[in-house]
């Protein structure tokens, strides 16, 4: 019997009070749940669960060894997220980067400016909610995120700006306000990636009188063409986007900027320091 999986069962059953719904959030049928449990309390030589029509409840042995269970279920977690660390140390730092990171910088994050010397930078790339659940889970070390987004018990450092451009189909020529340079949607990622900044986005927009919308594409490949076939403009903080038929108007960084952030875990110094050395980075390569 697994004495960790039959704790986890034990746990799961009694949080949520029926075994379906037990079942649905350990991603499992109900058999082998009930099969599991059984096993459970025939390795303990004692029942922990009564069942009935209303549900589940604790009998008292149960109630007894509840404390110890949670208290083994814990340790379990202290114990893979010390080996994550170890594992991370070895392999180098993990950094996680928002797609709208310019190239450059984000290639630059891979320097020797930021891991320790003879450790390796690791870049991933994801939404800004992505990176923030894999740093809590020990999947990623740092992250570099859109503000504002929400971080829980991480801890953030002081936000940092890059001036964005508007991706337009013409010639560039146009100028002035925004409300007359964004003449049709602005093509966005999906709000899931960011909510706090996809809706800062389009509060900034109306507040600048342009309402024309924004539109929901997968990346920024699809973002760009939108903007060639003349459907969508676009906006980006990457010197270097553009193509064919496709105009840049630089809008500095008022009132649109790229907005980024560096979160870490607050219980890990090595992570601490690489922080750090990524936001100075971003710092450094931040145009002025």
């Amino acid at each position: 019997m697994n004495l960790l999986r039959g704790a986890r069962f034990f746990l799961t059953v009694h949080e949520e009070g029926r075994f379906g719904r037990a079942a649905a959030r350990l991603g499992i049928t109900q058999p082998p749940l009930s099969q599991g449990l059984k096993r459970f309390e025939e390795s303990l030589g004692m029942t922990l669960l009564r069942r009935g029509s209303g549900g589940v409840s604790l009998t008292p042995a149960g109630a007894s060894l509840l404390p110890l269970v949670r208290a083994l279920l814990v340790a379990e977690d202290e114990l893979r997220s010390a080996a994550a660390g170890l594992a991370a140390a070895r392999s180098g730092v993990r950094v996680g980067v928002v797609p709208d990171v310019p190239v450059r910088v984000a290639a630059g994050l891979a320097g020797p400016d930021v891991a320790e010397p003879d450790a390796e930078v690791h870049l991933h790339t994801a939404s800004s909610t992505a990176i923030v659940e894999e740093v809590e889970r020990h999947r990623l070390d740092v992250g570099v995120i859109e503000h504002p987004t929400v971080v829980g018990d991480l801890v953030g450092g002081d936000v940092i700006l890059y001036p964005t451009w508007l991706l337009v189909s013409g010639d560039g020529s146009a100028d002035g306000p925004l409300r007359r340079l964004v003449t049709r949607p602005v093509a966005v990622t999906s709000r899931h990636d960011a909510p706090a900044a996809r809706d800062l986005l389009a509060d900034t927009l109306l507040q600048h009188g342009v309402n024309h919308g924004t539109l929901t594409v997968a990346d920024d490949r699809a973002a760009l063409a939108l903007v060639a076939a003349g459907r969508a403009c676009a906006l980006t903080a990457d010197p270097g986007a553009g193509a064919p038929g496709v105009a840049r108007v630089a809008l500095g960084v008022d009132p649109l900027p790229l907005r980024l952030r560096v979160v870490h875990r607050p219980d890990d110094e090595v992570a601490g320091v690489a922080a750090a050395r990524v936001e100075r980075h971003l710092r450094s390569a931040a145009p002025r």
